[in-house]
């Protein structure tokens, strides 16, 4: 039988096997000897194709997480980069051609996880340039997030999808079902730093539809958790942003004008040392009696 030699399948199977809180004993029960998963982890054991498939379903896990895919992953790196620059430029038109293009070039079956993310850019491209409505947009991502959970376990695509359908919700004015979703969100598992830096910028987004939603006690404990979460982590990225809001929160609960007035001092000041004209701007102009300029 064909077996897997990766290094990595050792470690991945310890830390998922921690993870659920089982011994080597509790894994191993009914598929395989407790030395056979010892000497797994310790890399001294590559396991079989059918041994991995029975250990994955047990850990309730997709198989390919515990293969390296270390150069293929460095591929949909690149090109999750250059998608996402090009629709930051609104070049909506540009990712739409590109990624129908190489979506029917590519043979139907057990889809690649780079199939996945063409068509995450393909359908929300397709919904900017009104080729689809938003309704069947937040289909076809709802279907993208399943493969996502199953298929291609990445829960950094799962937390961009549900973002991306919670904001299709908001714009559109359905904001019972855009908080929903945030609240799903926040309930995944934000293991490592990069997915906790994700959670700020959810939790800002998240606070402005409760601030539309009249719920500014909630947006505020979101905030005030962003908030510390930022300084924590040292990144100041969106932290000007974050006092802004919370600065919109304070004035929707009644706070003191010199509470506020301090809140959207802070933000301004972050907004001039981050060189960030156009967030200064616009406190200048819509809170200019809440700051001494």
């Amino acid at each position: 039988m064909d077996q897997f030699t990766s290094p990595q399948i050792g470690l991945a199977l310890r830390r998922l096997r921690k993870k659920h809180n089982l011994t080597q004993k509790d894994l191993a029960n009914g598929i395989c000897s407790q030395a056979e998963i010892s000497k797994i982890e310790s890399g001294t054991h590559s396991p079989t194709v059918d041994l991995l498939f029975a250990l994955s379903r047990r850990l309730q896990v997709p198989i390919t997480v515990f293969l390296d895919h270390t150069e293929q992953q460095n591929s949909i790196k690149l090109i999750d980069e250059s998608l996402v620059s090009k629709f930051r430029n609104q070049e909506f038109s540009s990712i739409y051609q590109e990624t129908k293009f190489i979506l029917l070039s590519r043979s139907k079956g057990v889809e690649l996880e780079s199939t996945l993310l063409y068509k995450y850019y393909f359908y929300l491209c397709a919904y900017r340039l009104n080729k689809i409505d938003y309704r069947t947009c937040i289909v076809e991502l709802q279907q993208l997030s399943e493969k996502y959970s199953t298929i291609h376990y990445s829960p950094n695509m799962l937390i961009r999808i549900k973002s991306a359908i919670a904001n299709l919700y908001s714009e559109n004015k359905i904001y019972q079902h855009s908080i929903k979703v945030y609240e799903e969100i926040l309930q995944l598992n934000f293991d490592s730093d990069e997915l906790l830096i994700n959670k700020i910028r959810i939790s800002y987004n998240f606070s402005k539809i409760l601030l539309d939603f009249k719920r500014p006690e909630q947006a505020l404990k979101l905030i005030n958790d962003a908030i510390d979460q930022s300084l924590n982590f040292k990144d100041m990225s969106l932290l000007g942003q974050l006092f802004s809001q919370k600065g919109a929160c304070l004035e929707q609960l009644n706070y003191d004008s010199q509470e506020i007035s301090d809140i959207y001092e802070k933000a301004y000041f972050l907004f001039d040392l981050l060189r960030m004209d156009e967030y200064k701007k616009i406190i200048e102009t819509v809170k200019k009696n809440y700051i001494n300029k």
